[in-house]
């Protein structure tokens, strides 16, 4: 399993540094190792490359040890990069790598994406900082066009470009939009942490290794802001069309609001490392400010209108809905007034705030929000929501992430717009299907006496039940509202359950959580019961003997067989010949291994051909695995096998979203990696190097496992364990009743004894003696009766409880379209409430 210590989101600034020391290293260590430009490097140890002081003591130390593990880092002039270069190019047998090509091509691409989105004022101080960018990029250029005929792939691809690439420039005239995908070559150094065991790991090198790197300049905090800004707009625009996804029913609510959750968690890791980098803009308001005061005057100039603005693949952002300027007003003025802020509908309509309905919307759930953390603490099923005011509040501090979090709460509002109640609706259906089991499966564990897995757990049932109608069924946050505010409460009541028509994601996490419940529930059941891996042994054995035509599948069961892996419920390959489907299911059961040997000649060591005794079961039989992926990360095998301790305990998974993030996309490479470990690495996964992947990709990658995965949490298997329970009964009737002699009342009778029965009647199929028929012939027909009648149902109510129309035509879209007033704050509307504003580029009007 892949490490989750360090989480790989390899974002744009990421990807734009590791690509500078890429090049710049390269470059240095080709002209040190053939002794060029000595006047740059006089000093092998980097004695020319001081930093601020000589530093003493403990951290004088420090640095010599990290130096000795790591290597030295130098710091090489701008300027100089042109002239390593040339002298580079001087060495006629040197050629430049393809990746040096292409990574210094997206380094300027991704400068010059920065660059534009600045370029549209003509304030005194934005131009002097453009021009400082223009000139990275003019270098960096020139470094190319010497390094490019150095590479003969970008000689002769060259002669294939237009006119505008052989200038060198057409890389840098993408749009802003392609660069999530740059820097995907990029090499990884360290080896991937896929198991805790480092013992196959190679042998580390012990040579110190010298990196070099550009100086810092100025630039580089617009640059670093722009990245931020512009990884979670990317971000911003994917969770936007997955919502549009949802509302052309091409994925559930469920997936997009886990996708939806995910996301505010990498929002919050991409804030994070930034202010590692840059602390002084952890309030989003220092960032607003440093662009257009620091680096831009704010004014409203026509040669302004373009400035900050943000362009991608089929739409463009202006500066303010680029920065999201509204959202962090509301965040800044109201929410952060007080303790717990009320809208106050009324007084708000009476000043004549002129908010619109979208607005007024968010002002109302911020409270309900606020009124929740007052209860929660931020910790309510894992919404990083709620998470994200609750840490705003607690830091009196408005960070980005929880501005862009807000953000995605008023842009799921506006894309999934008259669907709003469907998702409702759909989460009650869910509710009553989920309850409709549970308690189906209670009443039916009244006479089912398999075991005493009812029993012993029926607290779980209960616990579930029970969450579900506090949750699903009633309006729990009227109820809070009510012990809250008490006579108040009727102000600020605006609709029945408004905070979960209004909040897609909160009622897509809850629907999620209570479908895994009840997904557990259902393994543990079957499992423990037997019923269900019985029913699958019992069915194979029909077709393998053609007492069941091939042709005639038992879709339910198919489905269970390809969730679970086919080695796993059978020990090995699915057996074809009868006496291969009695091993392999008393295997299952827990008989040893030893039961079954065969001597040099192939016969078998055991006397139960002579005595008809069968093989005794010493260990529990195998259990039915977690059928998702997204549910298994979560859990982790207790491993004690106690009665009464759980069977499974959480991982980090099951409370932070970016673990769960970086695992399952780690799930998702170790299927990739298959071939190229049997390979190239000798089946060691220790010795592959892990890719790092942009955050974007991490995401989609991450959603598309969840889509595939729909359908497992809303498989009935509580109610196909009572289906094989009841044909199991059916089997076991024709057993003692038609064959007494071998299936005697009192030791093959009762639901304790199902399981026991097929196991006795596979025993007389594989050739043990029998006194009277084995009744195949019969079973099978009861088989059969059951796959015409049922065989499929259970998977065929899965796919309708998806609520798709996977055959329809209508692709979800989102064109990044916002209201008119998110380019207008508050406060402007106060000044200029009762001015005529018109835009005929824009179309905005304003009253």
């Amino acid at each position: 399993m892949a490490s989750i210590d360090t989480l790989n989101l390899f974002d744009t600034y990421k990807q734009y540094k590791a690509g500078t020391i890429k090049v710049t290293t390269w470059l240095a260590s080709k002209a040190r190792e053939a002794n060029l430009l000595s006047d740059l490097f006089l000093d092998a140890s980097g004695a020319n490359f001081k930093g601020k002081g000589r530093l003493k003591g403990k951290a004088r130390a420090a640095q010599k040890a990290s130096e000795k593990r790591n290597g030295q880092t130098h710091q090489i002039p701008l300027a100089a990069i042109p002239r390593i270069a040339k002298a580079i190019a001087g060495l006629k047998t040197q050629e430049v790598p393809g990746t040096i090509i292409e990574t210094l091509e997206e380094v300027i691409a991704a400068r010059s994406a920065c660059n534009r989105c600045f370029e549209g004022s003509m304030e005194a101080s934005t131009q002097a900082s453009n021009q400082r960018h223009q000139y990275f990029i003019g270098v960096l250029r020139e470094t190319l066009g010497i390094l490019k005929p150095l590479n003969k792939d970008s000689a002769q691809a060259d002669k294939c470009k237009s006119k505008d690439s052989k200038d060198g420039t057409a890389v840098t005239n993408q749009g802003v939009s392609g660069l999530s995908n740059l820097f995907e070559h990029l090499e990884v150094d360290e080896p991937t942490e896929w198991s805790t065991c480092s013992s196959n790991l190679p042998p580390q090198s012990t040579k110190a290794t010298c990196t070099y790197e550009l100086d810092p300049t100025d630039e580089d905090i617009s640059f670093a802001i722009f990245c931020l800004l512009k990884d979670m707009t990317d971000i911003r625009y994917y969770v936007r069309q997955t919502w549009a996804e949802y509302r052309e029913y091409q994925i559930t609510f469920t997936t997009a609001a886990v996708t939806m959750n995910t996301a505010i968690s990498v929002y919050r890791r991409l804030n994070e490392d930034f202010l590692s980098n840059f602390p002084q803009f952890d309030d989003h308001g220092e960032i607003i400010n440093y662009l257009f005061n620091g680096y831009s005057d704010p004014n409203y100039e026509s040669h302004d209108k373009d400035f900050a603005t943000y362009t991608g693949s089929n739409f463009k952002l202006p500066s303010k809905v680029f920065f999201c300027d509204l959202v962090y007003e509301i965040l800044a003025k109201f929410f952060m007034g007080g303790e717990v802020a009320f809208y106050q509908q009324d007084q708000a309509r009476t000043a004549g705030l002129g908010l619109s309905d979208d607005e007024e919307v968010l002002m109302k759930c911020l409270s309900l929000f606020a009124m929740a953390n007052a209860n929660c603490s931020g910790n309510f099923y894992n919404d990083q929501l709620i998470q994200a005011l609750h840490v705003a509040k607690k830091n009196k501090t408005v960070y980005t992430w929880v501005v862009f979090a807000v953000q995605l709460f008023v842009d799921t509002r506006r894309v999934v717009g008259k669907e709003l109640d469907r998702v409702f609706d759909e989460a009650q259906k869910m509710r009553k299907w989920m309850l409709a089991t549970l308690e189906r499966s209670l009443l039916f564990g009244q006479t089912n006496k398999v075991n005493n897995y009812y029993k012993q757990n029926d607290h779980l049932f209960r616990i579930t039940k029970e969450g579900i109608q506090k949750l699903l069924e009633r309006d729990f946050m009227e109820e809070a509202l009510n012990e809250y505010l008490g006579d108040r409460a009727d102000l600020y009541r605006w609709g029945s359950f408004y905070l979960f028509r209004n909040h897609p994601m909160i009622l897509g996490l809850l629907t999620q959580y209570f479908l895994m419940q009840v997904h557990l529930i259902g393994i543990g059941l079957g499992g423990d019961q037997g019923a269900i891996i019985t029913s699958i042994h019992l069915y194979n054995a029909s077709q393998q003997s053609e007492q069941v035509a091939k042709s005639l599948q038992w879709i339910d069961l198919e489905r269970v067989i390809e969730w679970q892996d086919s080695s796993w419920l059978f020990v090995g390959d699915r057996p074809t010949l009868p006496g291969k489907c009695f091993k392999h299911y008393n295997l299952v059961m827990g008989v040893s291994a030893t039961a079954f040997s065969v001597d040099r000649r192939g016969n078998s060591t055991v006397r139960y051909h002579k005595n008809a005794t069968l093989p005794f079961a010493q260990k529990k039989n195998r259990k039915l695995k977690i059928m998702s992926t997204y549910v298994d990360l979560m859990w982790a095998s207790h491993g004690s096998g106690k009665p009464g301790t759980p069977r499974w305990v959480p991982t980090r998974a099951a409370e932070e979203p970016l673990a769960m993030l970086e695992l399952l996309v780690a799930k998702w490479l170790e299927g990739k990696f298959e071939a190229v470990q049997s390979s190239s690495t000798n089946g060691n996964k220790d010795s592959l190097t892990r890719p790092k992947f942009h955050p974007l990709r991490m995401l989609s990658i991450f959603k598309e496992r969840l889509k595939s995965e729909d359908k497992i949490l809303r498989f009935d298997l509580l109610t196909l364990n009572e289906r094989c329970v009841e044909m199991l009964r059916k089997a076991q009737t024709v057993f003692v009743e038609e064959s007494p002699l071998d299936y005697p009342r009192h030791e093959y009778d009762g639901d304790t004894k199902l399981n026991g029965c097929i196991s006795h009647m596979l025993a007389g199929m594989a050739g043990v003696a029998r006194s009277q028929p084995t009744r195949f012939t019969e079973v099978c027909r009861i088989v059969q009766e059951v796959i015409e009648a049922e065989g499929s149902i259970e998977y065929e109510k899965a796919n309708t409880r998806c609520f798709l129309n996977v055959d329809g035509e209508k692709i979800g879209i989102d064109n990044f379209k916002t209201p008119d007033e998110d380019n207008l704050l508050l406060c402007d509307r106060a000044r200029f409430g009762r001015i005529i504003i018109e835009d005929d580029e824009t179309g905005f009007t304003m009253l």
